[in-house]
């Protein structure tokens, strides 16, 4: 009589036990005839999918920023600050009213304004005089490096050098320009700022003023 309950359980057993005694424990058990004892394995182990390589990422190469068909582009000096570039000054004059005081306010551009006009109306000259097409609605983009780390207000910048512009014959008026679009770059010594003018093609103005 088998105690194990099973065959495969009896085999497990006599596979501890010494050859020449495992026949003589086989018949006591009723197990008739020779098996090869049951050997304890592992469960077979799974080989493992091969893993796809992954991909070597690289950074794509940056693509040199192109500008619309008719962009001007050039680079000019930093213009000095808004509250530099105008000067006041009290001026007499004869009124007509002989009651009324005979003084009154004027307002000029300082000798720092005028140099700057001077040295953009230079640079624009260098750069064989480009002129926007007559009565064109206008894009200028501002990119300005500042001479260092100061703290400085955008909105300072356009006006002197839309003016010095203006004064250098680039365009007609500088209200001509429909879209402004300031920004700030890094520090560049001495200070510069890259000029990008660009006609409309569409715009709420129709033709010249």
């Amino acid at each position: 009589m088998n105690p194990f309950g099973s065959r495969a359980a009896a085999e497990q057993y006599l596979s501890r036990i010494a050859p020449d005694l495992r026949d003589a424990i086989r018949l006591k058990l009723g197990l008739v005839g020779t098996a090869q004892p049951v050997l304890e394995t592992s469960p077979p182990v799974q080989p493992r999918p091969a893993q796809e390589k992954q991909p070597e990422w690289t950074s794509e190469p940056e693509q040199p920023e192109t500008s619309p068909p008719g962009t001007l582009t050039f680079t000019l000096p930093y213009p000095p600050s808004l509250n530099s570039i105008w000067r006041s000054i009290v001026v007499k004059f004869k009124p007509k009213n002989p009651k009324a005081i005979p003084y009154r306010a004027k307002v000029l551009l300082s000798e720092e304004g005028r140099n700057y006009r001077r040295a953009v109306a230079s640079c624009i000259q260098n750069y064989g005089q480009p002129r926007t097409p007559p009565g064109a609605r206008l894009q200028l983009e501002l990119i300005v490096s500042p001479p260092d780390l100061r703290k400085r207000d955008l909105s300072n910048i356009p006006k002197a050098l839309e003016d010095a512009l203006t004064h250098a014959g680039v365009w007609a008026d500088d209200s001509l320009i429909d879209v402004l679009i300031v920004r700030r770059a890094p520090v560049h010594r001495g200070g510069q700022v890259v000029v990008k003018i660009t006609p409309l093609t569409t715009t709420l103005f129709v033709g010249e003023n």
